[in-house]
């Protein structure tokens, strides 16, 4: 029962309340480096997590297991290309949480070379093994994060895509973005079993993917 707990609850939330946390910091530091000092005006370019702490999201997390942080207000107007760099701005955390996969992919695959484990053996949970359970934790949520905040749905980073292309459409969603924040919950809670579903399922395959290109290198 220890075990299951460990697996099924406190490994994934350290890796939610890190990745939480981080995702708002990357955003920060990629628009303050793209020029645009409202991050630096919010006192959000800080690694400091309790800036970034947002309560009812917080709760949120611990209830339904999804949460969310403050997010981090960026004007592309300040941007020398700004339909470019807000793209760049919305792409850097994803594109980070698929970096620090494939990295920690790589560490699984070192691991298992000195304890004797094969490829497959990474994609399925062993029980026996804690520091393959936390890696494949960790590998797993940061996909499923980085597929799920592509949706192009508000306030999810995906959402930029809309602002950039359909600026119109966009324009009409922030005025009433309040709204959509409440929809997006009812959406989470009502669609949960199908978005999960949906998720796991790109995530596996790219999980597939990291382990045979890897192992191909490696074995």
């Amino acid at each position: 029962m220890t075990l299951e707990i460990l697996i099924n609850y406190i490994f994934p939330l350290i890796v939610f309340l890190v990745w939480i946390w981080l995702h708002e910091y990357a955003h920060a530091w990629t628009s303050y480096k793209l020029w645009d000092p409202t991050p630096v005006l919010q006192w959000r370019l800080t690694s400091n997590p309790f800036k970034h702490i947002d309560i009812f999201w917080l709760l949120f997390l611990f209830l339904v297991w999804f949460g969310w942080w403050k997010p981090v207000v960026t004007n592309p107007i300040y941007y020398k290309d700004p339909r470019k760099w807000d793209i760049l701005t919305a792409f850097a955390w994803p594109a980070m949480n698929l970096l620090l996969a494939f990295v920690w992919v790589i560490f699984m695959m070192v691991y298992a070379l000195i304890v004797w484990l094969w490829v497959q053996d990474l994609y399925y949970l062993w029980a026996w093994d804690l520091v393959v359970l936390f890696r494949q934790n960790f590998v797993r949520i940061n996909i499923a994060l980085a597929v799920f905040n592509m949706f192009p749905i508000p306030p999810l980073d995906g959402y930029r895509l809309i602002k950039v292309f359909w600026r119109k459409w966009s324009s009409w969603i922030e005025k009433n973005m309040h709204m959509f924040v409440y929809v997006f919950i009812m959406l989470i809670i009502v669609c949960y079993p199908y978005i999960l579903k949906l998720v796991s399922f790109i995530t596996d395959i790219i999980y597939r993917l990291f382990l045979v290109f890897l192992g191909s290198i490696f074995y």
